[in-house]
């Protein structure tokens, strides 16, 4: 399902099947199955077929004989090709409505922020990652602004542009390759945040969700190492 999220409205037939096989064969079964694979199943799916096909995920083209009320160009790829003064031809209210160029679904900001917060109401995820790849995200782009306010978005852009949302609720805090221990999660999603934001606007991918999931991923059994040592307590045994 997430992987529909991701993929252009235009989709072909043969696009999601290739994916499909690669997420469930390749992602998961090939490691064992089920709470077993290393990176996200989704995230590796669709890092291969953006690479194998890269044409295929350009969101603006899918839309392009679309007539919709709203810029008719990725946020993100517009402000990287014209400089921060692009987020003018953006309301961040219909951003956060989910009216922007993107895929399927992954754009859909106030849908999938009910999603995420009923997970967390639920206890199926943590809050550890989706606060730290939130931060993340805010504290890096904030500082990349305030270095070269003409070039680089606002926080708030880039909190509600793409899929920072999808990425921070359903992507990262996946169970099988999160890490176990609270403080490793938190440094998991505020080190993801911060990839994602440094991939946007260096890098010649104007998402990077995928990419920026799958190197978290294998950064996280390193993550993992990080826990405070137990204190045991010693009894001291006298002799009678």
């Amino acid at each position: 399902a997430l992987l529909g999220l991701l993929l252009p409205v235009n989709a072909p037939w043969w696009l999601i099947l290739v994916g499909c096989f690669i997420m469930i064969v390749v992602g998961k079964k090939l490691f064992g199955g089920l709470g077993a694979y290393p990176v996200h199943p989704t995230a590796l799916a669709g890092a291969m077929l953006i690479v194998s096909w890269p044409s295929r995920f350009d969101y603006t083209a899918a839309l392009a004989g679309f007539n919709l009320d709203f810029k008719m160009i990725e946020p993100i790829r517009l402000v990287k090709t014209l400089g921060s003064t692009a987020e003018e031809s953006y309301r961040l209210m219909d951003m956060f409505l989910g009216h922007q160029i993107a895929g399927a679904g992954n754009a859909m900001v106030l849908y999938l922020l009910i999603g995420g917060l009923f997970l967390l109401a639920a206890r199926q995820i943590s809050w550890h990652i989706p606060v730290g790849f939130l931060a993340g995200v805010a504290l890096t782009s904030f500082a990349l602004h305030a270095y070269n306010p003409s070039l680089f978005a606002t926080a708030q852009f880039q909190l509600l542009a793409g899929s920072t949302i999808l990425a921070a609720f359903f992507l990262v805090p996946d169970h099988t390759t999160s890490p176990v221990n609270l403080l490793p999660m938190f440094l998991s999603g505020l080190i993801g945040g911060m990839i994602l934001v440094l991939i946007r606007s260096f890098s010649h991918h104007y998402d990077g969700v995928i990419f920026t999931v799958l190197l978290v991923n294998i950064c996280n059994p390193l993550l993992d190492r990080i826990a405070p040592k137990p204190i045991v307590k010693r009894e001291v045994v006298q002799d009678a």
